[in-house]
């Protein structure tokens, strides 16, 4: 009997939070929740380490989210090695290698960063 209360409850959370996420914003609107259908986001530069940076980074961000910082290299070490812990799937002996790329793109001297402007749809 517990099980099914549990299995219940889990239910009801999920059912309402998808009931909250669902929600409009005020004037009954949700166009400002994500980019219009179609609108490219941001990719990670060229380089070596891309495929690696892809493959452990855009499961949980997107490129944009990388693209705007402005890390120095002790900051990225801290950040691949706190990612890595969380489960992003950088071996040991290629962090240096993704620091060093995340670094040369995205150091303390990142200026190229320029965020989507996205048009609602069917406007």
């Amino acid at each position: 009997m517990r099980t099914r209360g549990r299995a219940a409850a889990a239910i009801g959370v999920l059912f309402g939070g998808a009931l909250l996420l669902g929600q409009a914003g005020p004037g009954g609107s949700r166009e400002g929740d994500l980019p219009a259908l179609g609108t490219q986001l941001g990719e990670l530069p060229a380089g070596e380490m891309k495929p690696l940076a892809d493959q452990a980074c855009l499961h949980c961000h997107s490129a944009d989210m990388i693209r705007q910082q402005r890390l120095n290299e002790k900051q990225w070490t801290a950040e691949v090695k706190k990612m890595a812990g969380w489960g992003a799937a950088v071996p040991d002996d290629q962090q240096a290698a993704l620091v060093a790329y995340l670094v040369e793109h995205f150091g303390p001297d990142n200026d190229r960063f320029q965020p989507v402007a996205a048009q609602p749809a069917g406007r």
